[in-house]
């Protein structure tokens, strides 16, 4: 868990700002074209909820839960001329506030590996060793084969130096 820094709550106001906006633009625009507005809307709160977490981890992501939560609670409600955005006796309102809920919900428990800035390390290459000759490995440039009895290779003689053939050390 991240310690309560100036940062992490500067993100977390942040982004309840952002849960602010994305709740009224689904709050307003969920029943827009049916059932396609729904599903802008909900792809809107994943986007977002995704943001959130990879920018300030579970802090960021409460915050934007807590913004969107006051934010559809509050226009959920009729308003002052008996107006709703979202009506109770509409499956589509139902599935704007129970989908935004669960896809915040799956984005919070979503593997924290995915989120992740550091690069995965290199995997090591393979060695390729054929019938008397093995190959010397010399940093990243690559292998140099050479005969393991002291053999030639290349039609020069391998002197046993481990130089390759045609440089002197």
């Amino acid at each position: 868990m991240q310690p309560l820094s100036t940062d992490v709550l500067t993100k977390a106001a942040s982004t309840f700002v952002l849960g602010l906006v994305v709740g009224a633009v689904g709050t307003a625009m969920h029943r827009s074209v049916p059932p396609w507005g729904v599903v802008l809307c909900l792809l809107l709160v994943a986007c977002a909820a995704l943001l959130s977490r990879a920018w300030g981890g579970g802090v960021a992501v409460a915050g934007l839960a807590g913004g969107m939560f006051l934010s559809v609670t509050t226009l959920a409600r009729s308003g002052p001329g008996g107006d709703v955005l979202v009506p109770a006796q509409q499956g589509i309102g139902w599935v704007w506030v129970v989908g935004a809920a669960g896809v915040l919900i799956l984005v919070a428990l979503a593997p924290r590996a995915l989120f992740r800035d550091e690069p995965r390390g290199e995997r090591p290459r393979p060695v390729a060793v054929t019938e008397g000759v093995e190959t010397v490995d010399e940093g990243r440039g690559g292998g140099d084969a050479r005969p393991v009895d002291g053999g030639v290779v290349g039609g020069e003689p391998d002197d046993g130096s481990g130089a390759r053939p045609g440089t002197s050390r």
